[in-house]
């Protein structure tokens, strides 16, 4: 696998958006996936997490979305970040535990936040990813 850089989103962003920078992942020269590295401190990225991810359909099971976060350390400049998920997103659950994250805790997303989310996603559990380790 290899990461492409796709663009780095640094203007005209929402009310309190961070700049960010969104990869494809790459596989056999096959776009898998997606995968952004978000700037902002914890508490900035507390409910969303500086890595978000998304492996197309028809190639998840691959173990993709660990290997993309693998490569990302490269691009990386602290220690650790935060990772978050729903409580019911199964596999990015199985990818965070593969990449050995500490869990902080399950949190309600405040009302203040959740025009940036989907409508469904009510609750987020928080990790912390020692890059280090």
């Amino acid at each position: 696998m290899k990461l492409q850089l796709l663009e780095y989103v640094c203007e005209q962003l929402p009310k309190n958006f961070k700049p960010y920078y969104i990869y494809l992942m790459i596989v056999d020269g096959c776009e898998v996936g997606k995968i952004v590295l978000r700037e902002g401190s914890d508490e900035e990225m507390y409910y969303s997490g500086h890595i978000g991810y998304s492996v197309y359909e028809e190639y998840r099971g691959h173990h993709y979305a660990y290997e993309g976060c693998m490569l990302l350390k490269e691009y990386i400049d602290k220690e650790e970040l935060l990772i978050t998920c729903d409580p019911l997103n199964y596999a990015s659950l199985k990818t965070i535990q593969r990449l050995g994250c500490e869990y902080i805790e399950t949190v309600q997303v405040p009302y203040t936040l959740k025009k940036i989310f989907n409508e469904d996603e009510k609750e987020k559990m928080i990790f912390r990813w020692k890059i280090t380790s």
